[in-house]
């Protein structure tokens, strides 16, 4: 891994993992060039310290101290992979200066230029800003020798960088070249938001991509999209025309990994992907999110807001397993012929794949509980049920109402094994909602209750939690508190445990 990075004080021996270090002045990068290494090249073993005095020589231990001076070259006896670590913790000057010891030395440096990690120093450190960085990368892309390069990362701060977008476009073209697989932009604090190169969208061998505080190229003025191997596509705080973004969801063959948070430009999504598995996203300004054809998707997570309302139609997604979260911010919610707009369903089409639901309840809104009842209605499978307060449920404003017993919920009656109780506040109106939820659910295995961090809410919840416990004698209670909103993007019980962040504390339940 190649770092650019600055250390506190300037040398040429520093060992900080992968930095590019100037040790004839902290205002210029050093070159990369087959000239790199000038000077006699250093020895493996020169006896001698980094400031040039003499190094104290080990005492011979018995029995050892000639296999240690036998003047073999240990190191060199090393595999290529431990090699290749030991450079990517060197200077990249003095990594450079390794390619003079002999052909295979030369090899291994290239190796660790593979995983490219770009990084302006924050704050910036003894001149190198975002010119310095810059005239660094740059040197180093331009080396005459072509290097492989299998990813690259890229951080700046600050308005130096849009000055340098020609750079970066020349940048992305020897990217491009040399096969790169993994890409990550990141122009943290930068405002306005930087326009990134068109090219961004013609790498033919990137398999991720991944962009941050950017504005991504307008899919009509860079004339073509061509992402035929692209599988993981992650865009955060990014400004983007729905035409590119549909067109990056929908016409990259390969793509089955979506992300998306605080997206703004578009603002409705016509979805037709045969590869698309997983889409999550935080759609802030998003208000209409169409499934016409996508026969893989698997999982549709984070699709209500509070802050708005949207509408979600799915025409055909026969292997959807996980969906949430749904709240009356969506509505309706259109499952091809089922048309729910919060009250009474007329169900012609029920989704039996989905096997996950996570929904919001607003507590604070008149006819929360036909919302509820109604909507579960939609989905007969339902194995795991996740439940959050809708953040704008105050207890002060809540509507009294009953839960109707007499009405049968098959999910709930037969299918529903796990419960997963988000933001649970200890207030008379949730524990309402559990109980009736538990009273009526005949194959339930498993209740999670997610307390937040303050200790009145567990301390007010302990006693329900284990009365109810002691009824329900063949369902297993577990009880944490969570260090922060387990929906932080609205990837939490939802989506596979690779995004789930470990923010929890099991806590006893007290039988």
């Amino acid at each position: 891994m190649c770092l650019v990075n600055s250390p506190a004080t300037v040398s040429s021996t520093s060992s900080q993992r992968g930095q590019i270090v100037s040790p004839e002045s902290a205002d210029r990068p050093p070159p990369y060039s087959d000239g790199f290494a000038e000077g006699p090249p250093p020895s493996v073993n020169t006896g001698e310290e980094s400031d040039g005095r003499a190094a104290k020589r080990p005492r011979a231990e018995s029995g050892g101290g000639a296999a240690a001076q036998d003047g073999r070259d240990r190191i060199s006896e090393l595999p290529d992979a431990i090699l290749v670590s030991i450079l990517s913790y060197l200077p990249l000057r003095d990594a450079a200066r390794s390619t003079v010891l002999s052909s295979r030395w030369r090899h291994l440096f290239d190796q660790s230029l593979l995983d490219f990690n770009a990084c302006q120093p924050f704050p910036p450190e003894g001149g190198r800003g975002c010119d310095w960085v810059i005239h660094a990368i740059d040197s180093i892309l331009a080396a005459p020798r072509h290097i492989p390069i299998r990813s690259f990362r890229f951080v700046m701060y600050g308005k130096g960088f849009i000055k340098h977008t020609g750079t970066v476009a020349r940048w992305f073209r020897t990217l491009a070249s040399r096969g790169v697989r993994e890409l990550d932009v990141d122009m943290l604090y930068t405002v306005p938001k930087p326009p990134l190169p068109a090219l961004l969208l013609q790498f033919a061998s990137l398999q991720t991509l991944r962009v941050c505080h950017c504005d991504l190229p307008d899919y009509a003025q860079a004339g073509a999209l061509w992402l035929p191997v692209l599988r993981t596509l992650d865009l955060s705080n990014v400004g983007v025309t729905q035409h590119t973004l549909q067109a990056m969801l929908s016409h990259c063959p390969s793509l089955e990994c979506a992300k998306l948070k605080n997206i703004t430009g578009a603002g409705k999504i016509c979805l037709r992907s045969k590869s698309l598995t997983r889409l999550y996203g935080d759609f802030g300004n998003l208000k209409e999110l169409v499934i016409t054809d996508a026969p893989n998707l698997e999982e549709l997570v984070g699709i209500g807001l509070p802050s708005g309302a949207a509408t979600l139609k799915i025409d055909f997604a026969p292997k959807l397993q996980v969906l949430g979260y749904l709240g009356k911010s969506v509505r309706p919610l259109v499952l091809r012929d089922t048309i729910f707009d919060g009250g009474i369903v007329q169900s012609r089409t029920l989704m039996s794949s989905v096997k996950t639901l996570a929904i919001q309840v607003p507590f604070s809104e008149k006819g929360y509980t036909v919302f509820v009842t109604q909507l579960l209605k939609c989905f007969p499978c339902l194995e795991v049920f996740c439940i959050e307060p809708d953040n704008r449920s105050d207890p002060r404003r809540v509507n009294i109402e009953n839960w109707d017993t007499t009405t049968s919920i098959q999910c709930v009656e037969h299918t529903i094994n796990k419960l997963a109780f988000e933001c649970f506040e200890g207030e008379w109106y949730q524990w309402d909602f559990l109980t009736f939820l538990l009273g009526m659910a005949r194959a339930l295995k498993i209740v999670e209750i997610y307390f937040p961090k303050s200790k009145d809410c567990y301390s007010n919840g302990r006693q329900p939690v284990s009365s109810i416990n002691r009824v329900s004698q063949d369902v297993e209670f577990l009880v944490f508190r969570t260090y922060e909103l387990t929906n932080n993007m609205y990837l939490c019980h939802c989506c596979p445990a690779r995004c789930h962040k470990q923010n929890k504390v099991l806590l006893p339940c007290e039988i």
